[in-house]
Order: C-alpha cells, then structure tokens, then sequence
C-alpha cells in the first residue's frame, strides 16, 4: 500500500484549541467540549453517508424505539421523526455557528493503530462528540432546546461513526483524496461509500428500511453489548480491508464496477442496519430508562 496513506494525528496548539467552539456553559458534572481545528476540518466529507443512509439508520431506529423513549423523544422533537433530524448536523457544520463542529464527524486514525492506541485523544473527535452529547441528552438539567439539539448530533453521529471512512486517515482526508472511478466516472472512495453504493440499489429510504430491519433478537443482543469505541474500530477494520483490496496507489486509480458492488454492499447495508440498532439502544438506554435492548 502506498506510504501517502500512512499517517499519524496531528498536535494542535493550546490557542487553536482554545479558539474552538463548545456547547453552552455546561450543567454540573458536564463539561464542554472543545473541537479540534485543523487545515481539512471544513472541506471534510461533504454528506456524510449521504442523505438517505442517515434517513434509513433513523427510520430503523424508530421502528425500535420503547414507548418512553418515543414520548420523550417527540416531546423534544414535536411532529419530526427521526428520519426528519438525521441531516441537521450536517447543515449545521456549514453554518458560521456550526463550522468548528466539522471534526465531530470523524476519526483519525493511522494505520495498523486501534483508536485506544492513538498517540493522544483529540479533543471533540467523533468519540468524544458522542460520549458529551449523550451526558447532555440525560442532563435533566438542561434546556428543552438544548437536549433536543444533542438529539439531532446523537442521530447523526451514530450513523457516522458506522461510516468506514469516518474513522479514516488524515492524510487523504478520510478517502476524499482517494482517486477512484465510478463504473468510468471520475470519483473518490469517500464518496462511493457515502453516495454511490446506496445510490446504486436504486431503492427510496423506505423501502430499504423495509428490506433492512430483518436483524435477529440474537444479532441485536449481540451488537448492543458494545459501545461508541468498539463500533469506531469496527469501521476501522473495515476500512483497511478495503483499502488493502483496492490496492490504490498515486499511479494506479482503479475502476469500481459489479465485482466492487457486490462484493461491498452487502457490508454496507450490515453497517446501516448496526447504526439503526445501535441508535435505538442508546436512546432507549437515556431517554426510556431501559437497559439498551430494542
């Protein structure tokens, strides 16, 4: 594998740092979290798992949702669904308010390196943007606003941290970098998994809902009994299987075609499904006081 895919995190001064963005003043026992600033945060993956992937791990999520986690849930929501929220944060990060939040949606993470062996935690990385915001969705102490707009991030970022691509490398930007072509057309490996995949089953997000949610009781025990870290090294994984199939180098720009979609997409739709699952674990877990099983 080409030594340009090989990288390690970057230190960030204490006045970078301190420039970043963070919640309101936290309750107590709540700390805010600061993002991370560096060079690529902005122009980082521009959907993240497209817009439809979100909607299929919200909608999924919904079907699974216990009764008092869907009351508090619309109560913080009012008449959207799910489905109806998974984008925000995306729209969000292109706001001037929002645009430090662009490094909550990924990891870096070099390569051969699990993310609890990284050299130093980064401050507000995908993880971390979790674990704060589920504290906030709990906190009883906060605002309405302010526990439905961790909501919105939670629904999100559940989905993103799914994303192979999302516990990327920070040389080539999480795949966006990644030259490939798409059955001919010019492309980057961010983008076929975020887009081209799901695109190319040619199915509404409901009706893959519909095809999806065929998880076993087993299966969803099973992919409950982990955690945020756990789910990150899960898309890891995935993400240096693909990189070492494809085999991509600065001369060599392969061509993703039948064989690349059959071989992937059954991956892809196991990860939806995860996220889904997983999603409705953890806020029947915050909001419907339940052990975290669908």
């Amino acid at each position: 594998m080409s030594q340009r895919f090989n990288s390690r995190l970057t230190r960030f001064s204490a006045p970078a740092l301190a420039a970043c963005i963070v919640f309101p003043l936290a309750a107590p026992g709540v700390e805010p979290l600061p993002c991370e600033t560096s060079s690529h945060s902005v122009d980082r993956a521009r959907e993240l798992w497209g817009l439809n992937g979100h909607r299929i791990i919200a909608t999924i999520a919904e079907r699974h949702l216990t009764p008092p986690a869907r009351a508090r849930i619309q109560g913080l929501l009012g008449p959207r669904s799910l489905a109806q929220i998974s984008n925000w944060a995306d729209w969000y990060r292109g706001t001037p308010e929002g645009s430090r939040t662009a490094p909550w949606h990924y990891v870096n993470i070099p390569t051969g390196e699990a993310y609890r062996e990284t050299e130093f935690e980064v401050p507000g990385d995908l993880v971390q943007a979790l674990r704060y915001n589920e504290r906030l969705l709990a906190d009883p102490a906060r605002t309405a606003d302010e526990r439905a707009m961790a909501l919105k991030f939670l629904v999100h970022f559940i989905g993103d941290t799914h994303q192979p691509l999302h516990a990327g490398l920070a040389s080539d930007r999480g795949g966006n970098l990644v030259g490939v072509k798409w059955f001919g057309t010019p492309s980057n490996l961010h983008s076929v998994w975020d887009t081209h995949l799901l695109e190319h089953q040619a199915l509404s997000y409901s009706e893959y809902v519909d095809f999806l949610d065929r998880a076993t009781a087993a299966e969803m025990r099973d992919w409950l009994a982990s955690g945020y870290v756990d789910w990150i090294e899960e898309s890891r994984l995935v993400r240096e299987d693909v990189y070492s199939r494809l085999g991509v180098t600065e001369e060599q720009v392969p061509d993703l075609r039948w064989d690349f979609v059959n071989e992937m997409t059954p991956i892809m739709e196991r990860r939806l499904l995860q996220a889904g699952i997983r999603l409705a674990g953890v806020l029947n877990r915050v909001l419907g006081g339940d052990a975290g099983a669908p």
